[in-house]
């Protein structure tokens, strides 16, 4: 295992973490952070009870694809079974990121899908962001619902819970977590000037030509 490899990552999920918390997606120790470990069946992962934004790299906990602590101090993120099943569900996918953003979350609350209504939003989420009906937070139901749904997004609302992005890097997981919340904001916006009303999924590839 090289460690020096393990440390750099480490260093890196901290960093962007921090950055979530800085940008407010996250609040108190709410949420939860992980990066595969490039060539191995294993992956970092914010422990349990631990806020972004002091979080530090040797914090993080190492874990296995079955969802196994492999090593550290602290306690796994009761939300392991999640990144986890990712992990196994996409071998592309190198970093996951789970936070609360609220115009997001809210989305989620009153079971409306997250549209990219501006061409900068649907370059980056062209499916949109789809949500998962409600299961318990750590439960098995909910892992699998994840898992199966992430295979043809990269971003998804937890319904009354927050959302979930993922990445090549985790750098780019955090990234399109932030524009998600973007999008929602954007959406919220245009469904006040409107009355509620926004074009469908359909119609913006339509008027896109994607």
């Amino acid at each position: 295992m090289d460690e020096k490899l393990i440390y750099e990552l480490s260093e890196r999920i901290v960093k962007a973490g921090k950055e979530l918390y800085a940008r407010g997606l996250v609040k108190g120790a709410s949420g939860n952070i992980s990066a595969r470990i490039p060539g191995a069946n294993t992956f970092l992962i914010k422990p349990s009870g631990a806020c972004m934004g002091n979080l530090k790299p040797d914090e993080l906990v190492l874990v296995d694809l079955q969802g196994n602590k492999i090593r550290g101090e602290l306690n796994v993120s009761m939300e392991t079974p999640i990144h986890a099943a990712i992990y196994r569900a996409r071998k592309d996918v190198q970093a996951v990121v789970h936070t609360h953003p609220p115009t997001a979350t809210a989305f989620g609350i009153a079971k409306n899908e997250i549209l990219p209504l501006q061409i900068e939003l649907f370059m980056l989420l062209p499916n949109g962001v789809p949500i998962i009906p409600f299961e318990a937070p750590g439960s098995r139901a909910l892992a699998e619902a994840v898992q199966k749904k992430i295979a043809d997004y990269d971003a998804v609302i937890l319904e009354n819970h927050g959302i979930i992005t993922v990445g090549t890097t985790v750098e780019a997981a955090c990234n399109l977590n932030e524009m998600v919340e973007e999008a929602a904001k954007v959406q919220l916006s245009t469904m006040m000037l409107t009355g509620g009303r926004v074009m469908n999924l359909a119609e913006l590839k339509k008027k896109f030509k994607m």
